[in-house]
């Protein structure tokens, strides 16, 4: 697999001819999903005699580097607002469960190449209307990849970022679904009204979005609340997700990134302040 068009679907998905007709359209295309859905799904992104090594490479790293993730947070990431009563939704308490690789942790890999593939970079600015977009300057958050076995999802939270840009690695054979409502969470204020309804039970305003193997998503994950349901089967799912920002030099906290990433990570920020 010596060229990008070995991996990609350049032939549905033209993103090399930057500016032509073709790529003028997609990028349309993908505009007026965000209008109507909320977001945009490119199935089979990937090539389909390409996504079986993907995979295997992501789980070979999971396998022998992913951390274990097992910890309580809210949907907002943290442990809660304390000047809210106790029963209110901003603090309610989530298990998450996962094992999940950081960027530094993934070397020249097949999924790095698409990542840092300038054309996608370019084209994922075109589709958000960014003027210019960067690749994320965090060590840790670039590119990650998140592994969830049976039994195990993604609770309900907000991102960090505007938008967020994943590949779907390998399916579940069940559950694995990714749910979320739209425009819950505006600049800072979040719709707890509604957030409440949900979490008591009522999905009459949840979307629900089909994706396969290979499917390449673009989410504006800071204003919708979103989730993935429970794996069932013994396929884990695993997903890339690819950061990126309008700004050259984003980074994360150092105490955001040691929540994310546990241990290892706190152990190198330790080991850095050391060093005078």
């Amino acid at each position: 697999m010596d060229e990008i068009g070995d991996l990609i679907d350049l032939e549905r998905y033209p993103l090399e001819r930057t500016g032509s007709q073709e790529w003028s359209a997609l990028v349309e295309r993908c505009r007026a999903a965000h209008r109507e859905n909320d977001c945009v799904n490119l199935p089979a992104f990937v090539r389909a005699d390409a996504l079986a090594a993907f995979a295997r490479e992501a789980w070979v790293l999971i396998e022998r580097q992913g951390y274990r993730k097992s910890h309580l947070r809210t949907a907002l990431f943290n442990q809660g607002d304390p000047s809210k009563p106790a029963g209110h939704p901003a603090n309610r308490l989530f298990r998450e469960q996962s094992l999940q690789i950081a960027n530094d942790q993934i070397g020249d890999t097949l999924i790095r190449r698409i990542y840092e593939w300038q054309p996608l970079t370019d084209f994922i600015a075109a589709v958000e209307g960014c003027e210019r977009l960067y690749r994320m300057a965090d060590e840790f958050q670039a590119l990650n990849l998140i592994a969830h076995e049976t039994g195990n999802g993604l609770p309900w939270h907000f991102d960090v970022n505007n938008f967020t840009v994943t590949l779907l690695l390998q399916a579940s054979e069940a559950g694995g679904e990714f749910v979320f409502v739209p425009e819950m969470r505006s600049g800072q204020d979040v719709d707890f009204t509604r957030m409440e309804r949900l979490f008591e039970g009522d999905v009459s305003f949840v979307h629900t979005t089909e994706r396969s193997g290979g499917t390449l998503t673009l989410f504006r994950g800071r204003n919708a609340l979103h989730a993935v349901t429970a794996v069932k089967g013994p396929t884990p799912r695993i997903t890339a997700v690819m950061t990126y920002d309008e700004k050259p030099d984003c980074v994360a906290s150092e105490r955001g990134n040691a929540f994310v990433y546990g241990p290892r990570v706190e152990a190198i920020y330790r080991e850095r302040a050391r060093v005078p």
